[in-house]
C-alpha cells in the first residue's frame, strides 16, 4: 500500500493559520452563551491515519466535536500568535491514533438488545468508533445506528447493510432469523433476487432499511450481480459481496464493480477447476493445487487495484478456528495459503480492511478486532503502519465515510484512541488504551465495566457455539459429515438430553443413547461423506436469552432433482452452557407421503 506523505511544516503553518482565523471568527463571550470551549490538547506522538511517520511531540485544538487544527505543541502553544483562551490539557505522554473501525460484524442475525449493548460498549472502550454490519435485522440495526449516533447508549456508530441472494440461500436458518415475524426474501432488508426482479425498487427499499450498503452474498449468476451493483451505485449505496458468491467467481464479483469483498480464503474458489453452483457451507475448494503466487490471483488483485476493490480478509477468524481442532471451522481454510494471499495482494498494493467476522468471549477485555489487526501484521505481511490504517482511513473509506472517520485533520469529528504505548514497535500495545474520544465525548478505559451479566446471563460461552444460530449449523453439518466425534459439540451430553427421531417410534433419552442412535444412521468416529443432504426451510428462531426454540420443515435427499425427498416439521431446544450453545430437545416428524 503506497502510504502518504506526512504533514510538512508549510501546512503545520496553514494549520495554525486555521486555528487563529477560527479562534478570532467566534466572539470571546461565546463560551459564556454555551458555545463548547476552545481545548488544546498536547503531550503525545501522533499517528495521523495518512501513513507518514509519526509526529512527536503533537498538539491537537478541538471545539466541541471539530478539530480545529492538528500540529505541534511549539506551533499551536508557544507561537507569539497563539490563542492565550484555550483550556490546555497534557495528555500525559503515550500514542494518539485515529479512531478504529471493525469493517465485519454481526449485531443482529436474531437480535438480542442487551448483547448488543454489551459488545458496543466493549467496541467503544476499546477504540472502535465506527462498525460495518454485515447483514442482519435492519429493524434493530438501525434502532442501534440511531441510539449510538445520538450517543443514546455507549457504542460506535453502526453503518449496515441490507442483504440480496438467490432464493435458494434465504432458508438458511440465520436469513430466516434476520426476518423473524416475516417471510425472509419478501423484507426489504432480507430480499431474494432473481433476473426478473425489479432492481430499481429492490434497491430503493433496501435504502430505505437505513442500510448504507447492499451485501451480495450467495446463488447469484455474474450478470445479476454485475445489475445490482450498477442500480445500487447509481442509487448511491455501496456495495459490499462475499469473494464467491455461488457460482459468480471472484473475477466477475470483481469485475461487477463492487466496493469490497469479504473472506480471503474464498478467492481459492478463483483457481479452480469446477465451483458448486450453490451456496454450501461445508463446501471448500482444494487447497494444495495452486500457490498465492499463481499466475490466476495475480490476475485477481491487479484486477482489484485498477477497480479499488478493498479486500476485507477476515484473516484472524481463520487463524482462529484453524488453532482449535474443536472448531467445526477448523478444515475449511488453508489459513498458511490465506495468510500468503493477504501478503500478495498487499504486495500488489491491494486496499486491505481490518473486519473480524467473530466476537472474543464477552468477559474478555478487548474486542477481536485486535486480533484482526495483530494477524494482518504478523501473518499477512502488512507493517504494524498499514495495519492501523486498515482499521482507520482504509476501513473509513470502505463505509463511505472518509470525510467523517479515518484521518486526524482540520474539519473532522473529535474521534481518536489515547494508547499508553507505541503500536509500531509491538501491536500488542494497541490494548494500552487509556482513553477514547467519540464525537467530542471521552471515555477513559478505567470506567469500563464490562456488562456480561446484563448481556449474556451468569457466564459466557468459552467454547462451541456462540450463538442458537451457530449451534444449528453445528447440527446441519453433522449431516454432512456423519462422524460421531462431533455429537458432543452439538447435543447436551446429560441423561436429560431427549431425542424424537422421524424414522421410529419412542424416545432416545440421553447422550449415550443418542450416540448409539446415529450409529444406526451410518455415523462413524472420523466422519463420511453421505450421498444425501439434509437441510432446512421456513426456520423460525425464537431466543429467550439462556434458550432458544428452533422450528423447521426439514428436507432430506437431492436438494438437486428433490426426487423422493423426505421432509416433516422439526423442533429443537438449545439450551446456553459454559461451553457454548448445546441442543438439548430434538422432535423430528414425518409429513404423511413425504409431501
Amino acid at each position: 500500500m503506497t502510504l502518504r506523505e506526512a504533514p510538512t511544516r508549510i501546512a503545520l503553518t496553514a494549520a495554525l493559520a486555521l486555528l487563529l482565523a477560527a479562534v478570532t471568527a467566534m466572539p470571546a463571550m461565546a463560551q459564556v452563551n454555551g458555545a463548547p470551549p476552545l481545548e488544546v490538547l498536547y503531550g503525545f506522538t501522533l499517528i495521523d491515519g495518512r501513513g507518514g511517520p509519526p509526529i512527536p511531540d503533537a498538539a491537537m485544538a478541538i471545539r466541541g466535536n471539530e478539530i480545529l487544527a492538528v500540529s505541534t505543541r511549539r506551533q499551536l502553544l508557544s507561537e507569539p500568535d497563539a490563542p492565550r483562551d484555550a483550556i490546555v490539557t497534557d495528555l500525559g505522554g503515550g500514542w494518539v491514533i485515529p479512531g478504529l473501525i471493525d469493517n465485519h460484524v454481526h449485531l443482529s442475525t436474531s437480535p438480542n438488545r442487551s448483547r448488543a449493548e454489551a459488545e458496543l460498549e466493549r467496541l467503544l472502550y476499546g477504540g472502535v468508533v465506527a462498525v460495518r454490519d454485515m447483514a442482519g435485522d435492519a429493524r434493530a440495526l438501525a434502532s442501534l445506528a440511531r441510539d449510538t449516533r445520538l450517543g443514546q447508549i455507549r457504542g460506535p456508530d453502526v453503518y449496515f447493510s441490507a442483504l440480496m441472494a438467490g432464493p435458494s440461500f434465504l432458508s438458511d436458518p440465520r436469513p430466516q432469523a434476520s426476518a423473524a415475524g416475516e417471510t425472509a426474501g419478501e423484507v426489504p432488508w432480507m430480499q431474494a433476487i432473481t433476473p426478473e426482479t425489479d432492481l430499481v425498487a429492490a434497491v430503493a427499499m433496501a435504502k430505505g432499511t437505513y442500510a448504507t450498503g447492499i451485501k451480495i452474498y450467495a446463488n447469484l449468476e455474474p450478470d445479476v450481480v454485475g445489475a445490482i451493483t450498477r442500480e445500487a451505485h447509481r442509487q448511491g449505496m455501496l456495495v459490499w459481496a462475499h469473494s464467491m458468491v455461488f457460482p459468480t467467481r471472484p473475477m466477475d464479483v470483481v469485475g461487477a464493480g463492487v466496493d469490497v469483498i469479504s473472506h480471503v480464503c474464498r478467492l481459492a474458489w478463483e483457481g479452480m477447476a469446477e465451483a458448486p453452483a450453490e451456496y454450501h457451507h461445508d463446501e471448500v475448494p482444494r487447497y494444495g493445487n495452486f500457490s498465492a503466487e499463481s499466475a490466476v490471483f495475480t490476475e485477481l488483485f491487479e484486477s482489484m487495484r485498477a477497480n479499488g476493490t478493498v479486500l476485507d480478509a477476515t484473516l484472524a477468524m481463520y487463524a482462529r478456528a484453524a488453532a482449535d481442532g474443536d472448531n467445526q471451522l477448523s478444515d475449511r481454510c488453508d489459513v498458511d495459503f490465506a495468510r500468503a494471499l493477504v501478503a500478495r495482494a498487499t504486495e500488489l498494493d491491494v486496499p486491505v480492511v481490518a473486519g473480524t467476522d467473530f466476537t472474543t468471549p464477552q468477559a474478555e477485555p478487548f474486542p477481536a478486532l485486535y486480533d484482526e489487526m495483530e494477524e494482518l501484521a504478523t501473518g499477512g505481511g502488512l507493517t504494524p503502519m498499514e495495519a492501523i490504517l486498515s482499521a482507520t482511513s482504509v476501513a473509513a473509506a470502505a463505509i463511505g465515510a472518509e470525510d467523517r472517520y479515518g484521518v486526524l485533520e482540520q474539519g473532522r469529528p473529535v474521534s481518536f484512541v489515547l494508547l499508553a504505548d507505541d503500536p509500531l514497535a509491538d501491536m500488542s500495545s494497541l490494548r494500552s488504551v487509556r482513553a477514547v474520544w467519540k464525537n467530542g465525548e471521552r471515555f477513559d478505559r478505567t470506567s469500563y465495566r464490562p456488562r456480561v451479566a446484563d448481556a449474556v446471563g451468569e457466564e459466557e460461552p468459552t467454547s462451541g457455539p456462540a450463538s442458537p444460530q451457530e449451534a444449528l449449523q453445528y447440527w446441519l453439518g453433522l449431516w454432512r459429515r456423519y462422524d460421531t466425534d462431533d455429537l458432543a459439540d452439538v447435543f447436551l451430553v446429560d441423561p436429560a438430553m431427549t431425542y424424537f427421531p422421524s424414522d421410529s417410534v419412542g424416545l432416545v433419552e440421553g447422550f449415550e443413547a443418542l450416540v448409539e442412535y446415529h450409529r444406526t444412521q451410518g455415523f462413524v468416529s472420523g466422519g463420511l461423506r453421505p450421498d444425501q443432504e439434509l437441510w432446512l426451510e421456513d426456520t423460525v428462531i425464537t431466543d429467550f436469552d439462556e434458550s432458544a426454540v428452533v422450528s423447521a420443515v426439514w428436507h432430506y435427499g437431492n436438494r438437486v432433482s428433490r426426487a423422493g425427498v423426505a421432509r416433516g416439521p422439526l423442533t429443537l431446544v438449545v439450551t446456553r452452557t459454559s461451553n457454548g450453545y448445546r441442543i438439548s430437545h430434538v422432535n423430528m416428524g414425518n409429513y404423511p407421503g413425504g409431501s
